[in-house]
Parts: C-alpha cells; sequence; structure tokens
C-alpha cells in the first residue's frame, strides 16, 4: 500500500475534472487527475472509426462565458470555429425549426391552427403562474396543449423515462425561450424577416471534433498529471475531512484537497464509514439515464444541413439524430457522411443489453423509412455506450439534492463539480466556470 499526497486531487477526467486541472495548473497548484475508464474526456469524447469520426453526444461549445471561449481560441487557434448550424423536430412527416417560433408553428400548423393555438398561448400568458408544479404544467402554460404534445412532452417522457408530470421545470432549460407574445407580434406582423434567431444554432466547434478541445486541455496541463483506469473505490474520512482514497481497491492516497465530478450517489455510496441512512437513501433514490449511440457510416454525401434532428413520436426508440460532418467536414472522409443515433434508457431497461446486430437493424429499418439514406449506402456500423449520461431531474430533485449538499458540506477540505457531480444539467461553459472557481477559491485560502 502506497501513500502519496497531492496539494488538489481531482477525481474524474471529464470535462468538469479538466477544467479544475487547467485552472491548477495556471495557477501554480500541484494535482493529478484519477480516471476510471481508460481515455479522457467523460461524456465529451471524439471516437475514430475507421476513416470517421463522432462525438459522444451532439456537443457544442456556447460562447456564454468569456474566459472560456478565450481559453479554447488560445489553444486551438485556427482549429477552432464559429458555425451557425441549424436544428429542427421531425413530426408527422414534416420538420420544423427548434427553438420553436411563431414562424415555424405557422407553418407547420397551418393558418386555422395556429391561430387557435396563438390564441391559447396569449390566454395561458395571463393564467396565475402559481399553478405550474411541474414541466407538464409549465409546457401546457408556455405553449397550450397541442403545441406542447405535439413537440414538447413526448419527447421529454422519451428522453427522461418518467411522465412529465413527475419532471422539475428545470429541465426546460434556455431552449424554450424563442416563443412568447413578443415573437408572436413580431412574425405574425413581419413574417420571416422578424424570424426568432436560433438560441443553439451559432456555436464554437473544434475541426476534429469536440474531443479536441479536452485533448487541449491535457496537453496544456502535462499527461503525467493525469491517470487513466484509477476507479476510486473508497472514500476514508474523519473529523469532517476526507483523508484519502483508494484507487481500484488497492492504493491508498492521502488528500490535502479533493475536488470530485464523478456521479453523486457513487461518491456517497464510496464513503467510509458510511454516511447517515437518511443520505444513503437519498443517494440511492437519485438516476440517471444511460444513452445507447447507434452509428452508421455511409458512402453518401449529404443527409440534410441539420446540426440536430429531434424525434418526439413515441414509434421511434431514438430522441435526437446528428450528423457530424454538418459540424465539420474533418468528420467524414469526401464525399462520405454519418449519422449518429441517440438513444436514451436505463441500465435494467432491455434495450441497454439488447444484441448488437438487433438493434442495428430496428435502427437501420426506421432510418431507411424516413429516407435518410438506403441499405446500399451503408459502409459500416457501430455501437457506443454511455453510462450516466443525464442525471434525471425528477419533481422537487431539489431538496434531495440540497440534503445531500447540507451533508457534504461539513468537509472542508472537499469541492463537488460536473454534470454527475452537482447532479445538474450543466454544459461545457459552465464546467470551466466551475473549475475556475473552484481553484480561484483555494488559491485565496
Amino acid at each position: 500500500m502506497s501513500m502519496k499526497k497531492n496539494k488538489i486531487t481531482i477525481i474524474g477526467g471529464g470535462p468538469a475534472g479538466l477544467a479544475c486541472a487547467y485552472y491548477a495548473k495556471n495557477k501554480g497548484i500541484e494535482f493529478i487527475v484519477y480516471e476510471a475508464s481508460n481515455s479522457f474526456g467523460g461524456n465529451c469524447q471524439t471516437i475514430k472509426f475507421n476513416d470517421f469520426y463522432f462525438d459522444t453526444g451532439a456537443h457544442r461549445l456556447h460562447d456564454k462565458d468569456s474566459d472560456t471561449t478565450k481559453i479554447f481560441k488560445n489553444l486551438l487557434k485556427e482549429r477552432l470555429r464559429k458555425i451557425h448550424v441549424p436544428s429542427q423536430i421531425y413530426r408527422d412527416g414534416k420538420f420544423i425549426d427548434f427553438p420553436l417560433s411563431p414562424y415555424g408553428l405557422f407553418n407547420f400548423l397551418g393558418p386555422i391552427n395556429f391561430i387557435k393555438e396563438s390564441l391559447a398561448i396569449i390566454f395561458n400568458s395571463f393564467k396565475s403562474k402559481n399553478k405550474i408544479k411541474n414541466f407538464e404544467d409549465f409546457a401546457i402554460n408556455k405553449f397550450g396543449k397541442k403545441i406542447a404534445h405535439l413537440f414538447l412532452l413526448e419527447y421529454s417522457n422519451k428522453l427522461w423515462g418518467l411522465h412529465t408530470s413527475n419532471l422539475s421545470t428545470v429541465i426546460s432549460g434556455n431552449r424554450l425561450k424563442g416563443l412568447s407574445i413578443y415573437t408572436l407580434i413580431l412574425e405574425t406582423i413581419f413574417g420571416k424577416k422578424r424570424k426568432t434567431k436560433h438560441l443553439d444554432g451559432s456555436f464554437y466547434y473544434p475541426d476534429n471534433g469536440i474531443g479536441v478541445l479536452f485533448d487541449e486541455l491535457i496537453y496544456h496541463c502535462g499527461v503525467s498529471n493525469f491517470n487513466s483506469k484509477s476507479k476510486v473505490t473508497r472514500i476514508n474520512h474523519s473529523d469532517n475531512r476526507i483523508n484519502s482514497i483508494v484507487i481500484n481497491n488497492q492504493d491508498n492516497y492521502n488528500i490535502n484537497h479533493l475536488v470530485s465530478s464523478m456521479p453523486l450517489g457513487i461518491f456517497i455510496e464510496s464513503m467510509s464509514p458510511p454516511p447517515p441512512n437518511e443520505i444513503l437513501s437519498i443517494s440511492k433514490s437519485i438516476k440517471f439515464r444511460n444513452v445507447i449511440l447507434v452509428c452508421f457510416f455511409l458512402d453518401k454525401k449529404k443527409i440534410n444541413n441539420n446540426g440536430s434532428m429531434y424525434f418526439p413520436d413515441k414509434k421511434y426508440l431514438f430522441t435526437r439524430i446528428y450528423e457530424p460532418k454538418n459540424r465539420s467536414i474533418y468528420m467524414s472522409p469526401n464525399n462520405k457522411t454519418s449519422l449518429i443515433v441517440e438513444i436514451p434508457c436505463f441500465k435494467n431497461d432491455d434495450i441497454w443489453v439488447l444484441d448488437k446486430n438487433d438493434l442495428i437493424k430496428k435502427i437501420k429499418e426506421d432510418l431507411i423509412n424516413l429516407k435518410f439514406f438506403n441499405k446500399d449506402h451503408i459502409i459500416d456500423s457501430s455501437i457506443y455506450k454511455i453510462s450516466n449520461a443525464y442525471p434525471i431531474l425528477e419533481l422537487n430533485f431539489e431538496k434531495k439534492i440540497k440534503k445531500i449538499f447540507d451533508y457534504l458540506s461539513r468537509f472542508k477540505n472537499l469541492d463537488v463539480t460536473g454534470r454527475n457531480g452537482l447532479f445538474a444539467y450543466t454544459h461545457i461553459h459552465d464546467h470551466m466556470k466551475n473549475g475556475r472557481e473552484i481553484i480561484d477559491y483555494y488559491f485565496k485560502k
């Protein structure tokens, strides 16, 4: 058993952990990163398959934190480009722009239905917001029953695996801001000329995939500080301090200060001695959604121009499809493209363990019926699985999470970050900002 000590120990080599490492390096603070898997980048990796590349999700770098944008511009230089790639929802054989806008809804619904639903939206705007208890209430209040069911409620049920009456309003994020009384009036009067600007359509993206962002962070920090295949199996504590961690049930490392981005429930259940029963019970009750990526590599120049396509209809297993080449031409060979299909599920769902060939066959049939390609276009196909992809933000989840963090706050040498660590639906710029704040606070102590 070895005993080693570093000033900051970081659990998790995903975006959040790497952000902390970057800022620690820049402050001259000694650090070490332990990652359970054999690769870094967490859920933001770029995978190479023969001559094709694809990301483990339709990831974007939004220009929402100036420091983050500046860092990646400096690291990647001309290899980071600002692109504009729209997204659409596929419903009833038609595409409609997402986020929803009055102009798009007018074309999709037709004049009569559009007027009816517009009146419903206006009427709902005067209703008391106090009656909004869950995401279903929120969606119906904002969009009316018809629009909410067509585009939001069925989709959210598929994505999160829960009825929308059991989901928090937090899941709406910033993506439902394109439709309001203001935009309704503007677009009704001026039409396409005043169409609401797409909230997620413009973003930064590296030439060779989103994973390059995090590869560059590692190179900047020095690869010797990063340890893969290093799973934290126990977290020892006493007297309101984290004393040490055990890696792979074998090596014990003393802790000066710990930053964890591992899934919150796993962190709690790894603590020794165990936390109070109430905290353990809560940690076992919080859920994460897994994702299966079904990938098709195609002898076809292009499918369409969309960054992402969303599928609310229950007849499809998948929720989202993206074409990597639409983010960067370097993601596929010349005159070829690929489609990446996202299927959300729980780890105990039958589909998670379904035979690879059976799943590929099912999805292939759906995509051929959608006329995205025919069987002769298929060069190859593959499956990639992502565990703990999304924290499930159930109704009143905030109360549960608060109890856990109230307990963890007693540990003065512990910080928690990341989507799975904080149990929050956060993005790349959020991870970088959180890492900066953690290291700044530590540096000032």
